[in-house]
């Protein structure tokens, strides 16, 4: 009788524990396997879930301790700045100033004198015209020979205001015949916008070709004061075609100034007045 009741009692405590071991196997293998498929997840597609910094590191499954889950090794955690964009750290020369009067460069007009520039943190900034009286001192003359009213456009297309003149349609823009499309400056180029001609840029390569009648010039996007615009622009394919070569590279096509090395760098390239920042 002893001899049953000790087998009974030794079945027992092996069923029990082969129980409790089955059930924690178990429930590891489900965790690990969803986590694996999140990873899989991450890989094709982020959700704005994960994109999230103040969600950076959750996890919809709770850590268990009883698998020896610390977080870390199976389940990095993603640090929120990985996602932040490299800051720029490359500089360019550019003109120098301590005072607004230092950005003036040739002969100045009225839409280009001391006033239409502001000195900022040692940089130019082109303010664009400041009134209708500075486009027409400076358009004066191009408004008696065509009877095209420039006025200065608070909206321009370079992104600052400009002398542009006043439309009721678009056809009242058009700088060659009447209903010509061929150029860069016509027609399909401009739209009439609060009653200015607004430029649009350029369509194709084509319209350069013909309008500067070399098919040097490309349509080529520009940045102007955070606006992008297409326009006809001296293109290249090395930086030998390039005007400066020592400071200007051939990159999709167009010469772009390169990186600068250091202020002696920009006097030495670019003229005294430059500096790297």
């Amino acid at each position: 009788m002893k001899k049953v009741l000790f087998l009974l009692s030794f079945l027992l405590v092996f069923v029990v524990s082969c129980g409790n071991g089955g059930k924690n196997e178990g429930d590891s293998e489900n965790y690990l396997d969803g986590q694996n498929h999140d990873a899989d997840s991450e890989n094709t597609e982020i959700s704005d879930y994960d994109s999230n910094p103040d969600n950076s590191g959750k996890t919809d499954d709770p850590v268990d301790p009883d698998n020896g889950d610390d977080g870390g090794e199976n389940n990095p955690v993603e640090n929120p700045d990985d996602d932040k964009p490299s800051e720029n750290t490359e500089k360019y020369c550019i003109l120098g100033c301590k005072k607004a009067a230092d950005c003036i460069t040739g002969t100045p007009t009225a839409i280009s004198d001391a006033d239409n520039y502001k000195c900022d943190d040692g940089r130019c900034v082109y303010l664009g015209c400041l009134s209708d009286a500075e486009c027409d001192e400076v358009y004066g003359a191009v408004t008696q020979a065509t009877g095209r009213v420039y006025r200065c456009n608070k909206n321009g297309a370079y992104g600052y205001p400009e002398c542009t003149p006043t439309c009721s349609t678009a056809a009242d823009c058009n700088l060659y015949g009447e209903g010509s499309t061929q150029y860069a400056y016509d027609l399909d180029n401009n739209k009439c916008e609060s009653g200015f001609c607004v430029y649009t840029g350029c369509l194709s390569d084509a319209e350069c070709e013909t309008t500067t009648y070399s098919d040097l010039y490309k349509c080529l996007p520009q940045e102007y004061s955070g606006k992008t615009l297409k326009i006809c622009t001296l293109s290249c394919k090395s930086a030998a075609d390039c005007p400066n070569s020592n400071s200007y590279e051939c990159k999709e096509s167009q010469c772009v100034m390169k990186s600068c090395e250091s202020d002696e760098w920009c006097k030495n390239y670019m003229g005294n007045d430059y500096f790297c920042k």
